[in-house]
């Protein structure tokens, strides 16, 4: 039997809870509805990061970021590790990696055939002398001037900081970045010859801020008409002094927002919600594509983000350091030929992907992954993990189906939360429940064990018998 295709999407900063398949009752994303239709919904997958950088190179290598090193953004990826573009193309894949990835090595650019799109949303810093003019266009730049219009982002928009980044585009809608993105995948799959199974990262660059939907989607959405803030006059207060610490930084990109009106987040949310029906038109478009082409019945599809955001909820604008749910819980979707769809409520990692696709694919899986192969779970299991892990620097946290638990290294407080009772995370108990820290607490330092780095690909380890139980003792050499 052939390998199958792999069309790999994701996106940057979707929440779980943003979708209409989801249950978001304004939300119109027809097509990613659509694909959830047909697909394994797994329901209760966390990143294991609420950062880009860290969390694409834990679903990329199928490893916690305190052991491929990448913590938190600004961080390249070591060499030694070995992502899934690597792998599948050592096992006779072609690989294209079209929008964003984020995946600063060396090693990965060197096994991606094609590659299209990346880079090409400016990373603006802020200018005293306010000149945002670009002298050097990179390509999505130089087809929006092309096209008689002119591309700005950050800070080079008009009350950006303000706006808390939302400021909807007067551009058509295909010049707005992920279009160009879908366009470049487009052409992509329209080259793609036969004789190899492909993999295709699709890498949308929204609805990360800043805000700008375009087109008919500039204007699509109400402020009034969305769903509330989750939000508690004692949130912010019951939790660690990090939280309040966070409103006052003076370098935040939204410096201020903290004074910010409850109108100005509404508009912020209701452009959030455009960019995210955008995406989801170009998700329609390579659905299409690939139903035009033939290749719907021997192709994998998987749309994930890498994390989502706070958009408003604790008062908070875009992403931040913590690890609540809304940052961490994304959706995450798998469409396997002759595969039945269905709910999964399984608890899973970003990294148990890798090792599915790798079973799926029917190749091995590289014994230093850390992931789990998900494959009861797509079977109907809902059993499959205890925890999931996550971390963001200072704070490490471990999640069950009922209880968070929120560990800061070193300092006598945390958060912990009962989801059952709140969902939203707006209570910490940590003073309250003593007991239950100290129990989720024990799990969490045999989480941190049980996660450690072992296997690292470049450990050289051999393997001999036990002279007291007989059974195999993997141990090291030192060249």
């Amino acid at each position: 039997m052939a390998a199958p295709n792999m069309l790999f999407i994701t996106t940057d900063h979707l929440r779980f809870d943003t979708l209409g398949y989801t249950g978001d009752p304004a939300i119109q994303t027809p097509a990613i509805d659509r694909l959830a239709s047909e697909s394994v919904r797994l329901n209760r997958l966390f990143v294991q990061n609420p950062v880009c950088a860290p969390s694409r190179a834990s679903f990329t290598t199928a490893r916690y970021p305190k052991n491929h090193g990448v913590r938190w953004n600004g961080l390249k990826l070591n060499e030694n590790e070995v992502t899934l573009v690597e792998h599948l193309k050592q096992n006779g894949y072609q690989t294209a990696v079209v929008g964003k990835h984020h995946i600063g090595q060396q090693k990965f650019q060197e096994h991606v055939d094609h590659s299209a799109a990346t880079g090409i949303r400016r990373g603006w810093s802020e200018r005293l002398n306010g000149d945002y003019t670009v002298h050097d266009p990179n390509p999505f730049e130089q087809y929006v001037r092309d096209r008689g219009y002119e591309y700005k982002t950050g800070y080079a928009l008009k009350d950006f900081r303000k706006s808390l980044g939302a400021v909807p585009s007067d551009l058509p809608e295909d010049c707005h970045i992920d279009a160009y993105v879908g366009m470049k995948s487009l052409e992509y799959l329209d080259s793609v010859s036969g004789d190899e199974p492909f993999f295709l990262w699709v890498g949308f660059y929204g609805p990360h801020h800043p805000y700008v939907p375009s087109g008919r989607f500039s204007e699509m959405y109400d402020p009034d008409a969305l769903p509330p803030f989750r939000r508690d006059p004692d949130d912010i207060s019951s939790k660690p002094p990090e939280y309040g610490l966070y409103f006052q930084a003076e370098d935040h990109k939204f410096r201020g927002f903290a004074e910010a009106s409850e109108t100005t987040f509404r508009a912020m949310k209701a452009a959030y919600y455009g960019m995210v029906s955008q995406i989801d038109w170009q998700v329609g478009l390579l659905l299409d594509r690939l139903d035009e082409m033939g290749r719907s019945d021997d192709t994998i599809v998987v749309f994930l983000s890498d994390h989502g955001e706070l958009l408003g909820d604790h008062g908070i604008p875009a992403k931040a350091p913590f690890l609540l749910d809304c940052m961490l819980h994304v959706p995450c979707l798998v469409r396997i030929p002759g595969q039945d769809s269905g709910d999964r409520n399984a608890l899973a990692e970003s990294i148990d992907l890798f090792p599915t696709l790798c079973g799926l694919a029917g190749i091995d899986t590289p014994d230093f992954v850390q992931g789990q192969d998900l494959a009861p779970v797509l079977a109907g299991g809902e059993e499959f993990r205890e925890l999931i892990f996550a971390e963001a620097v200072d704070k490490r946290c471990i999640r069950t189906k009922d209880w968070k638990y929120i560990h800061y290294p070193t300092k006598p407080y945390g958060e912990l939360y009962d989801l059952r009772e709140d969902p939203h995370e707006l209570k910490n108990l940590f003073s309250e429940r003593p007991e239950k820290v100290r129990e989720m607490r024990d799990r969490f330092y045999a989480c941190m064990d049980a996660t450690e780095d072992f296997r690292n690909p470049k450990y050289q380890r051999f393997t001999g018998t036990d002279p007291k139980t007989g059974g195999d003792l993997t141990h090291y050499l030192t060249w």
